[in-house]
């Protein structure tokens, strides 16, 4: 709430109020309060305390609209990601239950410890680091991570957190989409999460009965689908730690490091952690499970993981090499017109970034990167700095 419990009560009493309600609002918003928690009540008060339209978000919970635009970019594994940007007032609200609810203290405190993407103080360096050294590495990519997660299970975060039964449904309504039933073919599927009860009511209220998933883009997204693994995290730590392991999920990304029998022991393990997996709903891209043993490539979350420290994979550092030697040779005019890159500006700024990324992991090298790109362009930046204004300049 903007301002202490006890102050709404007393203006509650103050408008004359009836004591009975005076007690069931209390009785309600307690506990929210003991835990730390925003107090909502209604979607109403939660219109009032976002400051968005009331009407706009009766809509989305009704599934009358809906506030998403929706594009797609291309996997470098192949195939394309469809990203769902929200509307702004729908915007607003995410931000808000991010902030406020998603990164409270309580919340944070039920996250696994061994969950590393999306909570504060964790990374994907983070992630790496705990595999340092470490004889054999089981990776394991759960497929369509976001879109697996269900309207339901999104539901019982909110309700595990403390919220009221409707206020819990609101919350969930405006944190996940719903695809047309032509499209989503999981509605086909007779799985409990994605059943869609009497179909005729279906057909009389369009949008009514179908359950909603988490839309990649969405600012709520990533710690719902943290909050909603604390289960299977704790359920994959239990096979690590009896095997000895070392477990470490980075979002969609899980990671077993250590000691390994043999290559069949391997693959047992990797079979045992796909049916945990499976039992939470989700599904393993068998594309991307990889088991790496000494002497093998050993990459955890883009970031080499042999030796005593994490380091930039070898072929990352040979491409920046490889772009700054034709830069020098050829010019930016001629080497962007070898590589079919038309707009130099955008060419140079990302080049840039990928360099300030290898300064962050190898600093030596990185730093030996950055001041050939200065010699080559040395008003760069001059010119970052212009761009970055003018775009403080339109926020």
């Amino acid at each position: 709430m903007e301002f202490p419990l006890h102050n709404y009560l007393n203006s509650l009493r103050d408008s004359g109020a009836r004591v009975e309600y005076i007690s069931a609002i209390r009785r309600n918003a307690q506990p929210l309060v003991d835990c730390g928690l925003p107090v909502i009540l209604t979607l109403g008060h939660l219109a009032h305390v976002t400051d968005v339209s009331h009407g706009i978000l009766a809509d989305i919970i009704k599934r009358q609209i809906d506030p998403y635009r929706v594009f797609a970019i291309r996997k470098r594994s192949g195939g394309k990601r469809f990203i769902c940007v929200p509307e702004k007032g729908l915007l607003t609200v995410q931000r808000w239950i991010h902030k406020e609810i998603l990164c409270a203290p309580v919340a944070l405190r039920k996250l696994s410890c061994h969950a590393t993407a999306y909570a504060p103080l964790s990374s994907h360096i983070v992630n790496a680091k705990r595999h340092i050294g470490a004889a054999w590495i089981l990776k394991l990519d759960i497929t369509r991570f976001f879109e697996s997660v269900s309207e339901r299970q999104v539901y019982r975060v909110f309700r595990g957190l403390g919220y009221r039964a409707l206020v819990a449904f609101c919350l969930t309504r405006l944190c996940t989409r719903v695809l047309p039933s032509t499209v989503d073919h999981r509605l086909r599927l007779r799985t409990k999460r994605w059943q869609t009860g009497d179909q005729r009511n279906q057909r009389n209220f369009p949008g009514a009965r179908v359950i909603g998933h988490l839309p990649q883009g969405a600012p709520t997204s990533p710690m719902l689908a943290n909050l909603v693994c604390v289960k299977l995290d704790a359920d994959l730590q239990k096979i690590a730690a009896r095997e000895g392991l070392t477990y470490t999920r980075y979002a969609d990304d899980m990671t077993f490091s250590g000691e390994v029998v043999d290559r069949a022991a391997a693959i047992r393990i990797s079979r045992e952690i796909s049916i945990a997996v499976g039992h939470y709903g989700f599904g393993i891209n068998l594309q991307k499970t990889s088991i790496a043993k000494n002497g093998g490539r050993k990459i955890v979350t883009g970031l080499s993981v042999d030796g005593e420290v994490v380091r930039l994979p070898r072929a990352y550092k040979d491409a920046i090499r490889q772009e700054l030697f034709y830069l020098d040779k050829h010019g930016i005019q001629g080497h962007c017109a070898r590589i079919g890159h038309k707009n130099h500006l955008s060419y140079l700024l990302r080049l840039a970034g990928r360099i300030r990324y290898a300064i962050s992991i190898e600093p030596v090298i990185g730093q030996r990167m950055m001041e050939k790109f200065l010699r080559i362009f040395p008003t760069f930046l001059e010119t970052e700095q212009m761009v970055a204004q003018v775009f403080v300049k339109d926020d």
